[in-house]
């Protein structure tokens, strides 16, 4: 049944925002508490009766019984018979995909917890995970399995944004490309597919550098990107390039560390190069949109977070470099362009 809402009243349509909202956490945290207890996992193999489950997860019956029936309701679970349940065909299809694993990581407990600490973030403009373990990547360091969901989740949404950057850029122009905390080539394996006379350079940290070249090999793309040690802090990158790609980096930093970031492009880039900045861009009205969303996921777990175009300009003309107008790409993704200004001071 379609509901219209173009008649409600100012009350109606608050009272509905804050009701649907909630309901929504009740949901999200119903098919997170069975992932964890690996009940997915278990009903894969086909349907369980409830005893069965429970046996298998160690798992209350009755406390069991009622979340299968709410996780039921959703979708990603069917009554098979009394007291029984199964995967349904939309659950099959995703349990061992990205978006799977994407929800395991937003259900994992500190990544979870960190949205209901936001009131202190709020007050004190830092989260509280940062405290404790020095940000998502310092906790992501501690829990492997976490840090795998992660990671399923950053190649997934990635997948459409890099496609589409690789057709709205013309790489043959730029030669070389340098993929600036890479990962584990996401952006850099469509764009070389895509241009064949392109080379290019992959810089991450050093604990990640064997599984990009694993990747990278896995693509056949070795003897065309070269993958390079580098902390972007404290280490200067591949100069001469003629282009430099910053995918979902800056978002992860505060003011400070993004300009540190952005002049350490400046340094490296000739001055005919050409900076890529892709970002999932807030827009400066009061439209719904999900890189608003995504910010209060941001400000949770990291320094940094989200921002307009005109606040990515002003970092970019502080660190050198002239912006062009933001081009959509996929999702809620654009690409920035960037030309180093004349005569910048390189700091």
């Amino acid at each position: 049944m379609t509901v219209d809402h173009a008649n409600e009243s100012p009350a109606a349509a608050g009272i509905r925002v804050l009701l649907e909202t909630t309901w929504a956490t009740w949901r999200f945290a119903a098919i997170g508490g069975l992932l964890r207890i690996g009940a997915f996992e278990q009903l894969a193999d086909g349907a369980l009766t409830i005893d069965e489950l429970a046996g298998r997860c160690g798992a209350d019956p009755e406390t069991l019984r009622r979340v299968l029936r709410c996780v039921a309701a959703t979708g990603l679970l069917r009554s098979a018979g009394p007291q029984r349940y199964e995967l349904t065909d939309a659950c099959r299809a995703v349990i061992d995909g990205w978006a799977f694993a994407g929800f395991g990581f937003n259900a994992d407990p500190e990544i979870w917890n960190a949205l209901g600490e936001l009131t202190e973030t709020i007050r004190s403009g830092k989260a509280p995970l940062i405290d404790r373990y020095g940000g998502l990547y310092g906790y992501l360091a501690t829990r492997p399995a976490t840090a795998a969901g992660f990671d399923a989740l950053v190649k997934g949404n990635d997948a459409p944004v890099a496609s589409a950057l690789a057709q709205a850029i013309d790489f043959a122009r730029l030669s070389t490309v340098v993929d600036v905390g890479g990962g584990h080539g996401g952006f850099i394996t469509p764009i070389l597919q895509a241009h064949p006379g392109v080379r290019g350079i992959l810089t991450e940290l050093d604990r990640a550098v064997p599984a990009a070249r694993a990747q990278l090999a896995t693509n056949g793309l070795s003897d065309r990107c070269d993958v390079v040690a580098c902390d972007f802090f404290t280490d200067p990158l591949p100069p001469g390039a003629g282009g430099y790609l910053l995918a979902h980096i800056i978002h992860n930093w505060n003011d400070e560390q993004a300009l540190a970031i952005l002049r350490s492009v400046r340094a490296a880039i000739p001055d005919d190069g050409r900076l890529l900045l892709v970002e999932a861009i807030i827009p400066d009205d009061d439209s719904p949109h999900l890189a608003k969303d995504l910010d209060i996921r941001l400000i949770t777990i990291l320094p940094g977070g989200g921002r307009t175009e005109s606040e990515y300009a002003r970092l970019l003309a502080e660190a050198g470099f002239r912006s062009e107008p933001a081009t959509p790409l996929a999702r809620v993704e654009s690409v920035m362009v960037a030309i180093p200004a004349l005569g910048p001071a390189r700091r």
